[in-house]
């Protein structure tokens, strides 16, 4: 496969990366409804939340179950479809974090932008997929 110019090499999914799509489709697709359930009479949307938030938990719940079989890439790119904005922070002395807290301009089109970054001491980890465990772990502990 190519994308980009680049090639990538296609690995089979594993069964819960399958499921984990199908569902995130799925909530897609609700999304798509409630959006378009948007009443200007009653200035409120005439489909329940809830059916989202659900597929959302499912789907978390399946990726910190899963996050050791689940490409890394796919796991963030997963996050970032409910909501989250996984940063990820190198040290240069081999240390890595992953957080999402934070603030930054937004802008309608690409540009150069900033950002600061919330990244406590304790998210600080020897690898990436430490520094994923930390943030998959991290809104437990609270």
């Amino acid at each position: 496969m190519v994308e980009d110019g680049h090639k990538i090499k296609t690995m089979k999914k594993t069964t819960s990366q399958i499921l984990i799509e199908n569902l995130s489709k799925k909530r897609y697709e609700y999304i798509k409804q409630r959006e378009n359930s948007w009443n200007e009479e009653k200035e409120e949307y005439e489909i329940d939340p809830s059916e989202i938030d659900e597929l959302a938990n499912q789907i978390q719940d399946l990726i910190k179950s899963g996050r050791y079989e689940l490409p890394f890439e796919f796991i963030i790119e997963e996050l970032t479809k409910l909501g989250d904005a996984p940063c990820i922070f190198y040290d240069d002395n081999g240390h890595f974090a992953i957080s999402g807290d934070g603030y930054c301009s937004v802008s309608l089109e690409v540009d150069d932008w900033e950002g600061t970054f919330f990244v406590e001491k304790s998210m600080w980890k020897d690898s990436m997929r430490e520094a994923l465990d930390y943030y998959l772990d991290y809104e437990d502990d609270e």
